[in-house]
Parts: structure tokens; C-alpha cells; sequence
């Protein structure tokens, strides 16, 4: 057994040595280490069926996991970050000249060393390795129970009829070992690209807006869309929240136009942005199918686009996202993490907007999508933003200390935040161009916020109003050409579904359309109120959220016929 032992232990180094530094360096939880040892025990099958051959077989399989673990190895060394299918699509979109300007700006001597060394130990265990002896019986039962610990996931998804989660199941667990990161991870991108590619084929067929036109502006015209994540509003001081969480959006505050009771379509940021970005909504819900998006309304208006994320940009929930990405005529993808639970922080969008606000083009939208104030929340703000401890300040709800740390920690996010939200409009603002900059959250979170304070995180069955209400505020410059109309004297406390936001958006940058409707439009003086109705739209009848107004019901009755009788 001894001689099986230095087996595992030398296939372990191969293929364990990135997720175990990735976890020692705090870059990603300890779960790909742990699923690195548990999934090693697979590589012991051929050996135990064959233990006289134990050196043949183990250099074999350690030579294939050398060379497949290799690049992740190396990505380690440059970003401190995992190889994923988001990296590959960078990867294998970008050019000759790209990819050798990487390896020359990059690759350093001292990467030679660490292979060398990372190749040399199981080397050296592979040459003390013995032919053994094992009995069939024995090699059957170490053989099931190396499966058991590798596969029992996936296995009982599959025994029970549930393929989709025994897929995820293989990806998330396999992903993280060589040699399977690189073979899933080609896979994987493969396939969301392919999807990807699909939607954007749909889209490029959907025709453009009628009769479209623009007010004049200045020559040089920067617009900027700023995309936060999870973050309500109930959370921030500008919105008259006890802690200190905007600090630095206090100071230009007179500079800003905020609305305070706007609310989001939905609770998750696919399903939200895929309203918020189209011309969809509750009651129309597949209008994004036949109509343009924001991105593709701006191209027409003769805009150069430019999208920069801090999301993940090619996993299976997010293909919506990409997608919208990659109608840009220029993307960043800056997070290239398998797992939520890792640290990107969003100060990685501060140097491509700044590089971008010097592009030439005459006309240009910059998006900026950010990680924001996401669950896990101690991973969403570096250290030195750790300025909540202990729950100071928190309304006495009884709660416990998890659930204060859970408060502390979403509330130094929401701060961190700030801080990115005044370094993207300080630097908007140096530049002196013709500029506006629009910040909206694409959902809030509820942070044991709702009696009984019981819960933490989203869900559309269950509906608060914290997990809808989002922050949403205006930047632009002194001569933005319809300030002293459009944002003159403008109501900030109307009731609005941000759904609607492709009609706000259009008439602040003076854009006008066959089909535009001035009463969904915040900034207008047409605009009616919005009742903010909740729930799938494609699976069942909405509901209003609680804690909102309602200001339409024989609208609500064309949609949920029930509606009146139950209120």
C-alpha cells in the first residue's frame, strides 16, 4: 500500500499544487483543493488493477496532468487568480500580436524555476515507486470507493433523472483539477460561446428602431452607464442609512441627481438586466426578443460602444450577459474567477474606463458592470474597507452574530463601493468632455432587513421590498445640453419600475423614436407613476411588491384577472 500511497501523493502535487496556493493565498475558498484530493484517488484505479506496472502507468498519467496543469500553473503566477473558460475566451479571441505581447510583458525567469521545481519532487517520489501487489477483490473495493468519493454528486443527480445538475455538478467539482480544468473549461466555452453566438445572431436580425433621431450635442459627447450589483439603496446613507456608507458620494452630492424610489423588475441580474437594457418589461416580457437593446439603440445612433465587467463573463448563467457584452464594439472582461466566492475587486474597471474616456471617437457609451456589493460580501471589499465591526449602529433586532457579521460585512461592500463610484465620476470629470454618467443597481438584497430578520439574500416567492429597491443617481458636466430642461426642477420621488429604463436612458441623451413613451419615461413631464409588479412573468400572474404604491388597477386586472376580486 505504501508504494500506492507515494502514487497518490506524486499525482496530488500534479494536480493539486494551483488550487491549494489559490486557497493559501486567499484567492479562492478551499473547496478546489479539497475536490483535487478527493478526485486524485481516480488516477490510483489503473494501478491498483495493475500494480506491477505501477511506474509505467503512474509516469503516463503524470506526464498528461503535468502538462494539461502547467497553464494553470502559470496563470497563478502572473494574476494570483484560477484558469477558467471566461480566461479562454479572452484567450483564444485574442490575436498573434496580443498573445506574444502577453508572454513577453508577463513570462518572467523565475517561471522557470517554479516549473522545474513543481516537475522535480514528483519526479523524484516517481523513480522510489516499487512494483506492488494487490488482490482483485482489493483492487474492486478501492476501486468503488475512489468513485464513491470522487463521483457521489453527480451520480445521485443522475440516479434521479436530474442531468442538468449532475453536469453542474461535474463542473463545479472537476473544474478546479488538472487535468480536467483545461478539457471542461475548452468544453464549457465551446459551448456558452456557441449560445452566446446564437442570441447574437437572433439579435443582429431584429430590425432598428424607425425614425430615429438626436438632439444636437457638443462634438466630443461621452455617456457613461455604471451597472452595480446587489446593492438597495436601504443600505446607503445617501439614502438616509444610519452608517456612514457614502462617504465619498456625500462630498459631490449637490452634484448629483438621485432618485429615491425606483425599483427593479426582478431580483437576479440576468433576468432584471434582460428587461432593464431591452425594450421588455413585466407584462411584455419576451419584447427583448424583437426589439433592439440599449447597446444596439446607441450603435444606431451612430455611438461608439464600449462594455467593461467585473462579472463572470462566460459561465452558463451569465451567457445573457456576454451577450449584451459582445454587441459592444469593444469589451474588457476583467473577472475571470470559476467561483462567485473570490476576490475580483471592482477597482480592476478604474484603468481600461480611464484608457477608454481617451478614445477618440466623437460619440461614446461606456458601460461598466461591477461585482459590487454580491454575496459572499467579505469578498466584494479589500481590507482597508473594513470600517464596520461588531454591528455598531444597527437597530436592535435581536440578531445574532452571524447575522451582524453578515450586516458589517455588506455594509463595508456598500462603502468599498462608493469609493468606486467616486473615483469613475472624478475621473469622468477630469476629462471636461460633454459628459453624463447614470448609476443604477441591476437589484437590492435583503440584509435581515424585513421582519421577522430572519432572512438574507433574494427570493421572487417570497418578495421585500429591500430586494427591489435600488439606488439610482445622474452625474453629468455643467454644459450638458438639456440640463436646464430635462433635469431642471426634475420630481426625484415618483414611483418608477427601472424596466423602463431604455426610455429614461434615451430622452436624458436626447434620443427620440416611432414607439417612444414619454409617460415611461422618469425624466419626462408626461411620465404616469409605475406600479411595481413582481414575480415570473412566464411562469404565473404578478403580484404588486409590498411596500409599494399602486397607482393603476385596471391595469393590473388586464394582466391578472383575479387582481380585483382578491383586492
Amino acid at each position: 500500500m505504501y508504494q500506492f500511497l507515494k502514487a497518490y501523493g506524486l499525482f496530488l502535487i500534479l494536480s493539486g499544487l494551483t488550487p491549494l496556493l489559490l486557497w493559501m493565498t486567499g484567492a479562492i475558498s478551499g473547496e478546489g483543493f479539497k475536490d483535487a484530493a478527493l478526485i486524485t484517488t481516480l488516477w490510483l484505479i489503473p494501478l491498483w488493477w495493475n500494480p506491477t506496472r505501477i511506474r509505467s502507468l503512474s509516469a503516463f498519467i503524470g506526464i498528461g496532468i503535468a502538462c494539461l496543469a502547467l497553464p494553470g500553473l502559470a496563470y497563478f503566477l502572473v494574476y494570483r487568480q484560477e484558469l477558467t473558460q471566461s480566461l479562454m475566451m479572452i484567450l483564444f479571441e485574442s490575436n498573434q500580436t496580443e498573445s506574444q505581447e502577453y508572454l513577453k510583458n508577463y513570462f518572467v525567469w523565475w517561471f522557470a524555476a517554479v516549473f522545474l521545481v513543481y516537475l522535480l519532487v514528483p519526479y523524484q517520489l516517481w523513480r522510489t515507486l516499487q512494483p506492488a501487489q494487490l488482490s482483485r477483490s482489493k483492487a474492486l473495493s478501492y476501486s468503488m470507493i475512489a468513485i464513491l468519493l470522487a463521483l457521489t454528486s453527480p451520480v445521485n443527480h443522475a440516479l434521479h433523472g436530474h442531468w442538468h445538475l449532475a453536469s453542474k455538478s461535474i463542473d463545479r467539482h472537476f473544474g478546479a483539477t488538472a487535468p480536467f480544468q483545461l478539457i471542461l473549461g475548452y468544453f464549457n466555452y465551446q459551448k456558452q460561446l456557441a449560445e452566446v453566438e446564437g442570441i447574437l445572431l437572433s439579435m443582429r436580425k431584429i430590425p432598428p428602431l424607425k425614425n430615429l433621431t438626436e438632439q444636437a450635442k457638443p462634438e466630443q459627447t461621452t455617456l457613461v452607464l455604471v451597472i452595480g450589483e446587489s446593492t438597495s439603496r436601504l443600505h446607503m446613507s445617501l439614502y438616509g442609512y444610519p452608517r456612514n456608507t457614502n462617504p465619498e458620494l456625500s462630498k459631490i452630492k449637490d452634484e448629483l441627481v438621485l432618485f429615491d424610489n425606483v425599483y427593479s423588475p426582478r431580483p437576479n441580474t440576468i433576468e432584471s438586466l434582460q428587461q432593464v437594457l431591452t425594450f421588455a418589461d413585466q407584462l411584455h416580457p419576451n419584447d427583448y426578443k424583437n426589439k433592439p437593446s440599449l447597446i444596439a439603440m446607441m450603435k444606431q445612433a451612430g455611438y461608439f460602444t464600449i462594455w467593461i465587467t467585473n462579472q463572470q463573463s462566460l459561465t452558463g448563467r451569465n451567457t445573457m450577459l456576454t451577450t449584451f457584452a459582445k454587441q459592444a464594439d469593444r469589451q474588457y472582461f476583467l473577472n475571470n474567477e470559476r467561483q462567485q466566492n473570490a476576490f475580483s475587486f471592482d477597482e480592476k474597471v478604474l484603468t481600461p474606463f480611464a484608457k477608454s474616456l481617451g478614445d477618440p471617437h466623437q460619440k461614446k457609451l461606456i458601460v461598466v458592470h461591477l461585482l459590487g456589493t454580491h454575496m459572499k460580501y467579505d469578498y466584494r471589499y479589500p481590507k482597508a474597507f473594513a470600517t464596520f465591526k461588531s454591528g455598531q449602529g444597527l437597530p436592535n433586532h435581536a440578531l445574532d452574530d452571524t447575522q451582524v457579521d453578515q450586516i458589517d460585512s455588506y455594509d463595508n461592500a456598500v462603502r468599498y463601493n462608493d469609493w468606486i463610484l467616486s473615483q469613475l465620476i472624478s475621473t469622468l470629470k477630469a476629462k471636461r468632455q460633454h459628459s453624463l454618467l447614470v448609476y443604477f443597481s441591476d437589484h437590492g438584497e435583503d440584509v435581515y432587513d424585513s421582519a421577522p430578520y430572519t432572512f438574507q439574500g433574494r427570493n421572487e416567492a417570497t418578495p421585500t421590498l429591500p430586494m427591489y429597491s435600488i439606488p439610482f443617481m445622474v452625474w453629468h458636466s455643467n454644459d450638458w445640453f438639456n440640463r436646464s430642461t430635462t433635469f431642471a426642477g426634475i420630481q426625484t420621488h415618483r414611483q418608477y419600475d427601472n424596466a423602463d429604463f431604455i426610455y429614461t436612458f434615451a430622452e436624458m441623451v436626447g434620443l427620440s423614436f416611432d414607439g417612444f413613451k414619454a409617460d415611461e419615461s422618469l425624466v419626462n413631464t408626461a411620465f404616469l407613476q409605475d406600479n411595481i409588479l413582481v414575480g415570473d412573468p412566464f411562469i404565473g400572474k404578478l403580484k404588486p411588491l409590498p411596500g409599494t404604491q399602486q397607482f393603476n388597477a385596471n391595469k393590473l386586472a388586464l394582466w391578472n384577472p383575479g387582481y380585483l376580486a382578491e383586492h
